[in-house]
C-alpha cells in the first residue's frame, strides 16, 4: 500500500507497489510551496492546473484553498492558506501547520512553476486514461451488450479525456449553433459597437467592441493621454459603464487632475497651481468625479500579470462588469531581460490582447511611435513608425494614430486633431476622422457638421 494511504486521491486501480499510477509528488509539493512563497505564482497556474490533478488529496485541499483565496483577491501566503484550511476544518486532514511550513521551507522559488503545473496535469491525464482504459476493458466483457453500443460507449469515454484536455482551447461550433447565435445578436443589435457620439470617428471604427485591443499610437505631445482620458470620460458618462485606467507613467493625482479638468472645463495647470481661484468649480467637479465609475491602477512598472490581476479586481469591485480598460502606455511595461526587444514587445501586446479576450472587454493601449517622419514633408504618422515591433500592428484589432498639425506649424489657434485609423479588424473601414481638441482640459469635440 502507498505509505500515505489516507492522503491519496480516491482513484486507485489494481496495482502492485511496483506499478503505481503516474504521479510526481515532488512537483506537486514545489507548486504548492511556490504559490505560498510568491504572491504572483498562482496567476501563472490557476488557468491550467485543476484541483483534481493532484495525486495526494492533502495537496488538492491546499491548492483548493489557494485558488479560492485568489478568486476572492486575497493573498495566498502561508498564513492565509493556513487560516482558510482551519476555517473549513481541513487543516488536520492535510497534516497541520507543519505540513504547510515544510512545503514553503523546501521551495527555493516559483520560477519553474509553469512547467511543473504542466507536468502534474500530464500525470493526471495519464491517470484518467488508465481509469478509462479499465472501464473499457469491463465494457469488452459485457457480451450481452451489442458491439456497436459498446464501441460507442468506449469512444465516448476516451473522448471525455481528450475533451477535458483541450477544454475551451479547441472548441468546435456547429453551423446551426453559430447561425442561431448570430441571428439573436443581430436581432438584439448586439453586433454593433457602443457609441459615445464621436460620429466622425465612429463612422470609421463602428464604435467600441468587447474583446478588442485598440492601440492608440502617436509621438510624444500629440495627445495620447488626453485622448484616452476623454474617451474614458465619455464611456462613463454617455454609456454609464465603469472604466479602469492603468497608469505606469503618470502619478494618479496628476491623472485625476486631468480628469477633473475634463469634468470642470478648468485648465489642468490652473487646477494644480491656482486652486483657490477656481475653488468653487473644483469642489463641484470633485463631487462629480467621486460619483464616476472610475478606478486607477498606478504602478511604475507593472507586468502584464499585475495588470491582469488589477483588471480582475476591478471587474469584481464593479459587480462583474466593466466598460473598458485604458493602459497608458505600452513602452512603460517592463521587458523580460535578455530577450529580443521586438519579440518581447510583441509578446506583451499579445498578453494584453488575451486580457481583452478572456474578459470580453475593450482594452485601449497607448503606444509611442518612432520619429522617422521628421525628415519628410508629410509629418503624418503611419503604422511603419510603431516603435520596436511591427508585431503590434499584427496583434491589435484596431490601430488609431493621432496627429496634430499645430505641433509642427506652431499655430496655437489650430485645435484640430486627426484620428487616423490604420487598421480595423472589427469593422473593416479605414480612414481619417477629424475632431477638435483642447488639451488643457482633455476635451475632444466633434467638428460642426
Amino acid at each position: 500500500m502507498h505509505p500515505n494511504q489516507d492522503n491519496v486521491v480516491s482513484f486507485h486501480p489494481d496495482r502492485s507497489l511496483d506499478n503505481l499510477p503516474p504521479q510526481n509528488i515532488e512537483a506537486e509539493e514545489a507548486i504548492l510551496g511556490g504559490i505560498m512563497l510568491d504572491p504572483e505564482a498562482i496567476t501563472r497556474v490557476s488557468d491550467r492546473l485543476s484541483v483534481e490533478a493532484f495525486y495526494i488529496s492533502a495537496h488538492s485541499y491546499i491548492y483548493q484553498a489557494a485558488t479560492t483565496l485568489h478568486a476572492l483577491f486575497q493573498p495566498t501566503d502561508l498564513l492565509s492558506v493556513t487560516a482558510w484550511l482551519s476555517d473549513h476544518n481541513l487543516l488536520n486532514r492535510i497534516g497541520g501547520r507543519n505540513k504547510l511550513a515544510t512545503l514553503v521551507d523546501r521551495t527555493v522559488s516559483a520560477v519553474n512553476i509553469d512547467a511543473l503545473a504542466d507536468l502534474v496535469m500530464e500525470k493526471y491525464r495519464r491517470r484518467q486514461l488508465i481509469k478509462v482504459g479499465n472501464e473499457i476493458v469491463q465494457l469488452g466483457y459485457e457480451t450481452q451488450t451489442e458491439l456497436p453500443l459498446v464501441l460507442g460507449q468506449a469512444e465516448a469515454k476516451v473522448f471525455t479525456v481528450t475533451q477535458n484536455q483541450s477544454d475551451e482551447r479547441c472548441k468546435v461550433f456547429s453551423a446551426q449553433d453559430m447561425g442561431i447565435e448570430l441571428f439573436q445578436k443581430l436581432e438584439m443589435g448586439n453586433m454593433a459597437g457602443d457609441k459615445v457620439g464621436w460620429y466622425d470617428l465612429e463612422n470609421i471604427t463602428g464604435g467600441i467592441y468587447p474583446s478588442s485591443l485598440v492601440v492608440v499610437a502617436a509621438e510624444s505631445h500629440m495627445g495620447k493621454t488626453h485622448f484616452m482620458i476623454s474617451y474614458a470620460y465619455e464611456i462613463m458618462t454617455k454609456l454609464g459603464k465603469p472604466v479602469l485606467y492603468v497608469t505606469p507613467e503618470m502619478d494618479k493625482n496628476q491623472l485625476n487632475a486631468r480628469m477633473l479638468a475634463r469634468i470642470t472645463g478648468v485648465d489642468a495647470s490652473m487646477i494644480q497651481t491656482n486652486t483657490q481661484c477656481y475653488w468653487e468649480q473644483i469642489a463641484q467637479g470633485i463631487g462629480q468625479m467621486v460619483e464616476l465609475p472610475w478606478k486607477v491602477y498606478e504602478h511604475s512598472s507593472p507586468t502584464t500579470t499585475m495588470i491582469a490581476s488589477a483588471v480582475r479586481r476591478a471587474i469584481a469591485e464593479f459587480d462583474g462588469s466593466i466598460g473598458a480598460v485604458f493602459i497608458d502606455y505600452l513602452q512603460q511595461i517592463p521587458l523580460e531581460s535578455g530577450g529580443n526587444m521586438a519579440f518581447e514587445v510583441g509578446k506583451i501586446t499579445r498578453q494584453i490582447r488575451d486580457i481583452a479576450k478572456s474578459h470580453k472587454i475593450p482594452v485601449f493601449l497607448g503606444c509611442q511611435i518612432n520619429r522617422g517622419n521628421q525628415t519628410t514633408a508629410d509629418k503624418r504618422p503611419n503604422r511603419h513608425l510603431l516603435r520596436n515591433s511591427g508585431e503590434i500592428f499584427e496583434v491589435c484589432d484596431q490601430l488609431i494614430m493621432l496627429y496634430r498639425n499645430s505641433v509642427y506649424s506652431n499655430d496655437s489657434s489650430d485645435r484640430t486633431i486627426k484620428l487616423i485609423v490604420e487598421k480595423n479588424r472589427l469593422y473593416g473601414k479605414l480612414g481619417t476622422a477629424t475632431m477638435l481638441c483642447d488639451l488643457s482640459t482633455s476635451k475632444f469635440l466633434n467638428l460642426a457638421r
